[in-house]
């Protein structure tokens, strides 16, 4: 029973050695585990929509003390040469603040490093240069139809603004109503 015990106990801090271990190191992020970091993450959200996704996004524990949320979010787009980080900060309790944390240029070697992950993960968007325009040339199209809405909109009440103009200068004025004096 002794024995048991003892091993027992071995292999449990065996294992959470083992996942200390594990925690401090950067994992990487399919597009389901993006997508979920772009909910909580505003910041991140805007720049992976003006930018594309990224050929590859890791997620990696920050040692940091408050007022750092746990985690910051690393994206690589490799044909820029470009990695970014994305963190939370606490105000009152509430990771309310989202800040781009870094933003380094890759050299040839570690984009060489990185284009297997690229390459090799089958779940992660690849966001290339001719994938990023065209997602580019999609959402000018889109805000160029909103404005082309918008513009159509501001014609109608210029139009309706024009009739009730004319209609008040092609009546004729109405005399101004008598005041009765007041009774004492």
């Amino acid at each position: 029973m002794r024995g048991g015990v003892i091993a027992w106990l071995t292999a449990t801090v065996l294992l959470a050695g083992a996942m200390a271990v594990r925690a401090d190191q950067p994992t990487q992020l399919d597009a389901a585990g993006l997508r979920s970091e772009m909910r909580i993450n505003r910041l991140l959200a805007a720049y992976i929509e003006r930018n594309g996704m990224p050929d590859v996004a890791e997620r990696s524990f920050l040692s940091d003390m408050p007022p750092w949320d746990d985690h910051q979010v690393t994206l690589f787009y490799l044909d820029r040469h470009q990695e970014i980080s994305f963190a939370r900060a606490y105000i009152l309790g509430w990771p309310s603040i989202a800040i781009e944390r870094s933003e380094h240029r890759l050299s040839d070697a570690q984009v060489a490093a990185l284009a297997p992950l690229a390459r090799s993960r089958g779940v992660v968007v690849r966001g290339g240069a001719l994938a990023r325009a065209e997602a580019a040339a999609e959402r000018a199209e889109a805000a160029a139809d909103r404005v082309e809405a918008a513009a159509d909109q501001a014609d109608r009440a210029a139009t309706r603004a024009e009739s009730i103009v004319s209609k008040m200068e092609s009546q004729p004025a109405r005399p101004a109503a008598r005041r009765r004096p007041a009774k004492k």
